[in-house]
């Protein structure tokens, strides 16, 4: 065979070749061309299951928050509804006892610097346990935080006065100062207990003209000093009561422990002695002292 002859062959091996292969190729592009286009259909029909699956979770999501806003503005309107009546309504317990013997000796334990939980509560107790009451002369900025304990003894038929709001020396405040002082104590007490007090006790027991002429309740002193802070002593402080009589006003104070326990001892016996233990406001009730506003008052004597 000539070289010719070989070089025409080749051309035509070529040219009878290249169908073949451009028909494999275009089949190959057709088939991937497919499988794009099948892909890129399932990931838009994923992508469209992902955001009907979004839309549907932030659905239920905001029916859910809404169904708790519902529910919390149904509780808040409930609890409203309920707890609005209580600053109308008239106190469920009276606080001057009718059936109380004049001819009987009668005492009066007040107790300042209140209210505590530990101690007021136990004091309480003490003083139910034993058909007695006593008068509380609450420090105002601790009425909020000790709210129930305050709210239990007020239930239980004890006098809740004010010992003022931050228990400031009155004597050396101005007129203005001293009213705003009392307004504040009058304002937050009235919140828990639908009433505003109608005695004071002066802080540190200073007492001025200038007091006189301002505060417009009675002014509640003492006739008997158990001197409960100085000693936290339970046996010394009912060694001060030794001598309690018909009348008598005792201070206290339901800070500490020990003044807890004494009470809880004082109050049977006193009660075993024929005594009668009563708020500030029954004592002069039954004593025949009408108590004016400005005015210092030591006993019901």
């Amino acid at each position: 065979m000539s070289r010719d002859d070989k070089r025409r062959r080749k051309r035509r091996q070529r040219t009878e070749g290249d169908p073949k292969s451009v028909w494999i190729m275009m089949s190959a592009a057709v088939v991937l061309g497919v499988v794009i286009i099948a892909m890129v259909a399932q990931l838009v029909r994923l992508n469209r299951q992902g955001e009907r699956l979004n839309t549907q979770t932030k659905t239920e999501a905001s029916v859910d928050n809404s169904r708790k806003n519902d529910k919390k503005a149904g509780e808040s309107k409930k609890a409203k509804e309920t707890a609005a009546p209580q600053e109308t309504q008239a106190p469920a317990v009276e606080h001057i006892r009718k059936d109380l013997d004049p001819d009987k000796p009668m005492v009066a334990l007040t107790f300042d610097d209140g209210p505590y939980d530990r101690v007021t509560n136990r004091i309480v107790k003490a003083l139910a346990k034993n058909d007695s009451r006593a008068t509380f002369f609450v420090v105002g900025n601790r009425v909020e935080r000790y709210a129930d304990t305050m709210k239990n003894a007020f239930n239980k038929g004890n006098q809740i006065a004010t010992h003022t709001f931050d228990h400031g020396d009155l004597s050396k405040m101005k007129k203005k100062q001293i009213r705003r002082e009392l307004k504040r104590a009058f304002r937050v007490m009235k919140k828990i207990n639908g009433e505003e007090p109608t005695m004071l006790r002066p802080p540190y027991g200073n007492v001025n003209d200038k007091m006189r002429q301002t505060i417009k309740i009675p002014m509640i002193y003492w006739s008997v000093d158990t001197q409960d802070w100085a000693s936290r002593n339970s046996k010394k402080i009912l060694k001060q009561c030794k001598n309690i009589s018909d009348g008598d006003i005792v201070l206290m104070h339901d800070l500490y422990p020990s003044t807890a326990g004494a009470v809880e001892k004082l109050v049977p016996k006193l009660r075993k002695k024929g005594f009668q233990l009563v708020t500030v406001e029954e004592l002069f009730y039954y004593k025949g002292i009408d108590a004016k506003g400005g005015k210092v008052y030591f006993s019901g004597k």
